[in-house]
């Protein structure tokens, strides 16, 4: 059929174990480099929680004064070492400050990496948490919003108010739970987004308990002549036809004239 036929009708779109008169489920798309990404039907994805940059600054802070205060050590050395020609003092300085200047970089360039390798996809489903330790050490692990019992927020001192970061901790049922995302930006809004989730999650998940009950108990029934009970094709229904009745007939036999009549006529005789 041509895909550019004006007259095509458009196909359901029934998923294959899926029978008629569910609503469809619009395609989800994992999220952006999420290791544990099982998307369910129906699942969406709300958000995804980043650290807050003021964690860098302790780094960036250590190798700028690091690199600065050694290109004044290099630039003062030709006044204070008098045993060797200032041009050989600069030429050597000017060595040193370009190794501990790419060590510098590589350090900033690793740390944030690591820095920003940690985060937390929120979905309508679940929580999951990327935690990079280091280069070559990531870990994930993935928290369902059933099993969530409180979120709490943490914030300590004047720079975390000032600049509204802190810790945020997700717990389960029995002992604290290891869902800790520290320097984490506005913390009081995104655990509101992870409790609006769960309440979400456990009503949709009361109305699937519903529904699935009420199929169990057989009162639901798909159209007939459509889908069956997993969505395959029925065969068409053979129509009952009516036992045969023969018509009456048209042009009655005449009154016999001849013999005896059992039924009380006229007999005639002609000698």
């Amino acid at each position: 059929m041509n895909p550019q036929d004006p007259n095509q009708q458009p196909q359901p779109n029934y998923a294959p174990n899926q029978p008629a008169g569910y609503p469809e489920q619009p395609n989800q798309t994992p999220p952006t480099n999420n290791p544990l990404a099982v998307m369910q039907p129906g699942e969406q994805n709300i958000c995804e929680i980043k650290r807050h940059p003021i964690g860098l600054l302790g780094v960036y802070v250590m190798s700028g004064l690091l690199v600065v205060g050694l290109a004044v050590a290099v630039f003062l050395a030709p006044n204070y070492v008098t045993s060797v020609s200032s041009t050989q003092v600069v030429e050597v300085g000017g060595l040193l400050l370009f190794i501990v200047a790419l060590l510098a970089f590589g350090f900033v360039f690793i740390a944030n990496k690591v820095y920003w390798g940690n985060r937390w996809m929120l979905t309508s489903d679940s929580i999951t948490q990327i935690s990079q330790n280091s280069l070559f050490d990531r870990q994930s692990s993935q928290l369902s919003l059933g099993n969530l019992e409180d979120v709490t927020v943490e914030q300590e001192g004047p720079l975390q108010h000032m600049y509204n970061f802190g810790l945020l901790r997700c717990e389960t049922a029995g002992s604290r739970s290891k869902f800790v995302f520290a320097y984490c930006p506005n913390p009081n809004f995104y655990a509101k987004q992870i409790l609006a989730a769960r309440e979400a999650f456990e009503q949709n998940r009361g109305s699937n308990d519903a529904q699935r009950l009420y199929r169990e108990q057989g009162a639901y029934q798909p159209a007939p002549g459509q889908y069956g009970q997993y969505g395959q094709p029925q065969p068409p229904q053979q129509a009952q036809n009516p036992p045969y009745q023969p018509p009456p007939p048209t042009n009655p036999m005449p009154p016999s004239y001849g013999g005896n009549d059992p039924n009380g006529g006229v007999n005639i005789n002609t000698e």
